[in-house]
């Protein structure tokens, strides 16, 4: 069951590299470069077939600090034509080395979280998000969280990020009302 359905997905995300490769605009964005924490990573081996599937996304220009000892890998893209969403399934296609998928998520901080009534608004949001990304609160008090990335369908012929993107979810949160709830959010980063 876990190899059909990590077939599926693999193909999937084939299908969508490659439609979005097809159909990449042709001006670009400004590059941004975002750390991904990835869960598998034993061995050299494991991240060079990361590395390798991260590659083949257009716009991928930089895959650092990616080893067995760090749990990361700082990656720069063209958001305006990869999502987030698309980079953490370009590491989940990626071959396992150990048999075990990689999985590569983000870290976020919402400082205010949990104050007043802030708690239930943010949780609405995540909610609007709940088929794209799944999200694990770490430390309420704090307001971190882990967000892990559901498989992405593929969009064969649609150009542009797919998914879950990054920009879309910090409008609904830092926006002041009516577009948001004009709260401080934050992405971990190990630069």
């Amino acid at each position: 069951m876990k190899k059909t359905l990590f077939l599926t997905v693999a193909l999937a995300t084939l299908l969508t590299v490659r439609a979005a490769d097809k159909a990449k605009p042709a001006a670009k964005g400004t590059p941004v470069t975002a750390t991904f924490y990835i869960t598998e990573v034993k061995c050299s081996s494991c991240a060079s077939s990361i590395d390798e599937s991260l590659r083949k996304l257009p716009t991928v220009t930089k895959v650092d600090d990616l080893s067995e000892s760090t749990g990361f890998a700082i990656i720069t893209f063209d958001p305006a034509v990869v999502s987030h969403h698309q980079v953490a399934q370009a590491v989940f296609a990626a071959a396992p080395v150990h048999g075990d998928p990689y999985v590569a998520t983000l870290k976020l901080a919402i400082p205010d979280y949990a104050k007043g009534d802030n708690a239930a608004k943010v949780d609405a949001v995540f909610a609007k998000h709940k088929s794209n990304v799944r999200v694990e609160l770490k430390n309420k008090a704090r307001g971190e969280f882990q967000l892990f990335f559901e498989p992405l369908a593929a969009g064969a012929g649609k150009p542009g990020p797919q998914g879950w993107t990054l920009d879309a979810f910090r409008t609904a949160i830092t926006e002041p009302a009516p577009k948001g709830l004009g709260l401080a959010f934050e992405v971990k980063s190990e630069r």
